[in-house]
């Protein structure tokens, strides 16, 4: 159950366990949740909590307390005030609000005391645009690794760059692009899949030292492509991508195959 420390600190514990703010583990863990029901938000929290547990290597919210803890926020017993909590060193900030003045509260705890490991239940929690959500991934993984609990995948120093590259082009693209555009691609783009080792970069990329990296035409490809797949009036047929971008229908063709390459969702229905 939850068990009050200070005015600022709250700890995760059973009502017969431990309660102490030390922590003798290596790693600390920062868990950032955000829902948009209290209901989804409970869920989550519960599932973070399992994750933080296993990669802090310390029991800081025990089964039973997890499962307390899942009831309280649901039922409206836990009051959601923004505030960042702490069990054994390691932290949790939680809730629903739109503004996500919690998600702030805890990358400003993350920029002020050491974290190692950083869960959040989604990459979209982080903020409601891409701009937002890049600045918070940005600061975070300066100093620890960004775990997302939905998918396991794990966003550090490593490979933050093609992360953040996306998120800042899908910004530069607009709202248009924004709507087509599917935040759970970036899964595509950490695991390297449909990457060409050989032959032609395909449609607004090239080759640069063996690797393939966009070129300044990437973000206005990406905008024509998002046209082809909007069902909206302004949808663009294969051919007149094509023109717009002076190749041929079946490169487009290949472009949208390969979707997720641009941050796209992939295409369902196509017009010639």
């Amino acid at each position: 159950m939850m068990k009050e420390t200070d005015e600022n600190q709250m700890v995760l514990a059973d009502i017969d366990g431990p309660v102490t703010e030390e922590n003798d583990s290596e790693s600390i863990v920062c868990i950032i949740v955000h829902a948009p029901t209290r209901k989804e938000l409970a869920q989550a929290v519960r599932s973070c909590l399992q994750h933080g547990v296993q990669l802090a290597s310390s029991d800081f919210a025990p089964s039973v307390s997890r499962a307390k803890f899942q009831r309280k926020i649901a039922s409206g017993e836990f009051e959601l005030d923004d505030e960042v909590k702490t069990s054994l060193g390691n932290k949790l900030v939680l809730g629903i609000d739109s503004d996500r003045a919690h998600v702030e509260a805890g990358v400003a705890e993350i920029e002020r005391n050491p974290v190692t490991h950083v869960v959040v239940n989604r990459i979209g929690a982080l903020g409601s645009s891409h701009a937002e959500i890049r600045d918070r991934a940005e600061k975070i993984v300066e100093s620890a690794e960004l775990h997302l609990n939905d998918t396991g995948i794990v966003i550090d120093s490593g490979n933050s760059k093609s992360v953040l590259r996306v998120l800042k082009s899908l910004d530069k693209a607009g709202p248009e692009l924004q709507r087509e555009a599917s935040i759970r691609d970036v899964r595509d783009w950490l695991d390297g899949q449909d990457t060409p080792d050989r032959g032609r970069a395909p449609l607004g990329f090239r080759y640069f030292d063996g690797e393939m990296v966009t070129t300044e035409e990437y973000d206005h490809i990406r905008s024509v492509l998002s046209m082809v797949l909007n069902e909206g009036p302004d949808k663009l047929s294969k051919r007149k991508a094509a023109k717009r971008l002076d190749t041929s229908a079946r490169t487009i063709g290949r472009a949208l195959d390969n979707a997720d390459r641009y941050g796209l969702s992939p295409l369902t229905n196509s017009t010639e």
